[in-house]
């Protein structure tokens, strides 16, 4: 993640790029527009040219339409629509129409409060057509792996629990790297295909060269005591200069073109935070983006977590290297930083709290909890909850708890610290815009086969939220709340009769206890079908 799990799922992409865009006129008349959309919590967002792909159910947005669209496909039917999987991490690549690429992580819940490994859906044609790829997945016989002159112990990794794939990062060619949680970084220059373990430093080091001797075991934390917290990986990046970038629980790994070998082994070095301001806010680096800068190195922003509760070492908040990793800079401190994106001289990092913007570098930081909408029948509740952040040629887009929101480029000046005094820009809101059972279903209106209402459910205000779905004959119907972690909170079970029902739940746990604030994810099994949905809960 590079962010949070979500449980709600439908993708659809674009085309091939054309000068500017990737979405062609032509291919617009391929794709299906839809009036919203399918989730109010986006937390994931790749760009591609005018093109936004959005997450964690994937939609498109076409900027010369100002319109939301969706594909269909047999593997995107087959994967999201009819599957258990939804779209975890995102990657896009403008280019000719040969080289466009849009590459989707899938993620599925096990049952068990943990995330699995559900593969990848691949379009090397801008968004055109797309494949299969296999989750990165090791065969029980994989006990070594070779680093330069060392063959090291490893442990594979053989089930899907554990390691959804966090966040992906497309190299040259045909080279695709994945951190995959529990299953570590991994990379594959074959367009998915196939997978290899990539060996990191243990955490007892800062530094590893092939041409080292060394006897470590290549593994997370095992229950005997074995493996590394830099085996857990979250983040990854390849910048401008090759530079491979991987953030993990232990920190930030850095491997440079000039560190890679004649037979492809890599140097790497972990960098950690140590209390000092030339060092890294947390440990935990689950975010990573890179800023397009005129002149020299283009900086690395980093979004981090303490590890640990012990003495001032770490804290949560951006850390910036301006120079490769020579230096390290803290502009943002104390906020939980879910994603960062930048321009040239602005800075926007998507928190818990709100939208940071910055016009120097981190130097000063403006806060927006609140916006202003063009659309004054729209209303965003609760303020700004910011988990993605995006730049597009023409437009800057925030993901939220409660939609997506779009600000045309030439008011983005508007937000920065010195223009606080002046009239708030106008945002465009994108939300869903599903009717419950509307008596004539269009594409455009399509019939929806659960929806919870009131939402947001405020318990003290409305006593209960009402789950509404089909039945198509008398049967036992079982209805299942996660919170956003996708940790199972409350199952409700109730024999039903044929036709249209609904489910009560009034925002407490198995226990009784009122749950805190916050989006809760719920699933409805109606024989052999499952329908999913989200629940805003205000207390």
């Amino acid at each position: 993640m590079r962010r949070l799990f979500v449980c709600l799922f439908v993708l659809g992409m674009g085309a091939a790029p054309a000068a500017g865009q990737v979405l062609s006129s032509e291919r617009l008349q391929d794709l299906q527009p839809t009036p919203g959309l399918a989730s109010n919590t986006v937390q994931e967002l790749a760009t591609a040219g005018d093109s936004l792909w959005i997450g964690p159910l994937l939609t498109v947005y076409a900027e010369e339409k100002n319109q939301l669209f969706v594909a269909e496909g047999t593997v995107v039917e087959e994967r999201l629509l009819n599957g258990n999987n939804i779209v975890l991490s995102l990657a896009a690549r403008r280019g000719t129409a040969a080289q466009s690429a849009v590459w989707a992580g899938l993620a599925f819940e096990t049952g068990r409060g943990t995330a699995g490994a559900g593969g990848f859906l691949v379009s090397t044609d801008g968004g055109q057509s797309f494949a299969e790829r296999p989750a990165p997945l090791d065969d029980p016989a994989d006990t070594t792996v070779a680093y330069g002159n060392s063959t090291l112990p490893a442990v594979p990794v053989t089930q899907e629990s554990g390691s959804p794939p966090r966040d992906l990062a497309l190299g040259g060619k045909d080279t695709v790297w994945v951190a995959s949680a529990r299953g570590g970084l991994r990379r594959s220059a074959d367009q998915g295909r196939t997978w290899s373990r990539v060996v990191l430093p243990p955490d007892t080091s800062t530094r590893i060269e092939p041409s080292q001797s060394y006897d470590f075991l290549v593994a997370p934390p095992q229950d005997d005591g074995r493996g590394f917290q830099n085996y857990r990986a979250f983040s990854v990046l390849v910048d401008e200069t090759g530079t491979v970038w991987a953030g993990t629980v232990a920190g930030l790994n850095r491997s440079t073109p000039a560190d890679v070998t004649p037979s492809g082994a890599r140097a790497w070095r972990l960098f950690r935070p140590d209390g000092t301001p030339n060092s890294l806010t947390g440990q935990i680096v689950f975010a990573l983006a890179e800023q397009p800068r005129p002149e020299g190195r283009n900086p690395i922003w980093m979004a981090t977590l303490r590890a640990s509760t012990d003495g001032p070492t770490q804290r949560t908040g951006l850390t910036v290297t301006p120079d490769g990793g020579d230096t390290f800079r803290q502009p943002l401190i104390g906020e939980q930083v879910n994603d960062v994106a930048a321009r040239r001289n602005r800075i926007y990092a998507a928190a818990e709290s709100g939208l940071f913007v910055s016009g120097n570098q981190g130097d000063t930081w403006r806060t927006i909890e609140d916006v202003t909408l063009e659309d004054e029948d729209q209303v965003l509740p609760g303020g700004i909850t910011a988990r993605a952040v995006a730049v597009t040629p023409s437009a800057l887009w925030v993901g939220t708890t409660e939609g997506l929101l779009r600000l045309d480029r030439e008011q983005e000046p508007r937000l920065l610290p010195e223009t606080a005094d002046v009239s708030p820009p106008e945002w465009q809101l994108f939300r869903t815009q599903v009717p419950v059972n509307p008596e004539d279903p269009t594409e455009q209106v399509p019939d929806v086969e659960a929806y919870a209402y009131p939402n947001p459910f405020v318990p003290s205000r409305d006593g209960v939220v009402r789950i509404a779905y089909e039945v198509p004959e008398p049967q036992t119907v079982e209805v299942t709340i996660y919170d956003f972690g996708m940790n199972r909170v409350r199952t409700l079970r109730e024999r039903e009769a044929e036709g249209r029902q609904e489910m009560t739940w009034d925002g407490t746990d198995a226990s009784g206890l009122r749950l805190p604030t916050g989006t809760y994810l719920y699933t409805v099994e109606v024989g052999d079908a499952t329908r999913r949905g989200k629940i805003l809960l205000s207390n």
